[in-house]
């Protein structure tokens, strides 16, 4: 299992460049969709933090555990797609 602090320099990721074909706006504006992180199920692999387009996805306090930065997250699901544990799943609010 890896340490998240040795995952850190994978956070500086950039926007997608608008030809990437990563859309900046899956979901419509509220429309209640969001992702987190199960940290029971992370294996802190990385997948999920390399396959964000938008570096939405940040160490925790302690750099132990993953958190997605709702400010940045798009909800484009891509970080869900990565996660070969489920750990990264959808919340829809009600």
């Amino acid at each position: 299992m890896q340490d998240v602090q040795d995952m850190l320099p994978l956070f500086d990721s950039e926007s997608p460049d608008p030809g990437s074909g990563v859309s900046s706006d899956p979901h419509e504006p509220g429309s209640g969709v969001s992702y987190a992180i199960d940290i029971d199920r992370c294996m802190h692999c990385g997948d999920c933090v390399r396959a964000c387009p938008f570096g939405a996805i940040a160490a925790g306090p302690m750099g132990r555990t993953l958190r997605i930065l709702e400010d940045r997250c798009t909800a484009c699901g891509t970080c869900h797609e990565a996660c070969p544990t489920g750990a990264v799943y959808e919340r829809r609010e009600r």
